[in-house]
């Protein structure tokens, strides 16, 4: 059903785990406060099922999809990388907000999560929410705020570098935050809690 973006080379992990709203078969509260792949429908009227998971990994140099550079939104860089040794949240402006119907047809927003480093022989899961602090630790896949897990599968590769995309156009949407300057985007860390470090979470839009 899937088919790989830029030529890039699909490999078995690290397995990404969907947003139970989703019908494909594979992969706002609001506060103050590489392996390398993507994947999007065949059909190409349907670039970008809403909350489908893009996953990009490299263990060296990651290859980005297609992206409109233009809108691109990174988190300050003040406050990155992150080590996950707990529960963590950012606020990240987005570069649109109050998109028309069209313009979500034509272009899926995107949340960015860059640099992520691990060893890949040990076992890593770590969950995504948007408006949502998780101060009880994260309601689950069944939460309106989930968009999506990162999960690696140990294998012999040592020391690794990935990245990981969300669409969270209908996220968004269902959230009430269409009309919001930014999200807070909070990271949750299932396994290899304390061996994780993520360098940047932005927003960007896919065409």
């Amino acid at each position: 059903m899937y088919t790989c973006l830029n030529s890039l080379t699909p490999i078995s992990s690290p397995f990404l785990r969907l947003h139970p709203k989703q019908t494909t078969s594979f992969p706002p509260k609001r506060m103050e406060n590489g392996n390398k792949f993507t994947l999007k429908s065949s059909s190409p009227q349907n670039l970008l099922s809403r909350r489908d998971l893009l996953l990009s990994a490299t263990a060296s140099a990651a290859i980005s999809p297609t992206l409109s550079s233009s809108s691109s939104s990174a988190a300050a860089v003040e406050e990155f990388p992150i080590k996950l040794e707990g529960t963590v949240s950012r606020v990240v402006g987005r570069p649109r907000k109050s998109r028309s119907k069209r313009e979500k047809e034509d272009e899926e927003e995107v949340l960015v999560i860059d640099g992520i480093e691990f060893d890949s022989r040990i076992p890593v899961k770590f969950d995504v929410y948007v408006n949502d602090d998780c101060s009880d630790g994260g309601s689950g896949p069944t939460a309106a705020e989930f968009a999506g897990s990162m999960v690696n599968v140990p294998h012999g590769r040592g020391r690794m570098r990935t990245g990981l995309r969300l669409g969270i156009t209908d996220l968004i949407e269902d959230v009430g935050a269409d009309d919001d300057d930014s999200l807070l985007v909070t990271l949750v860390p299932k396994s290899g809690v304390g061996l994780v470090t993520v360098g940047s979470i932005g927003i960007q839009f896919l065409s």
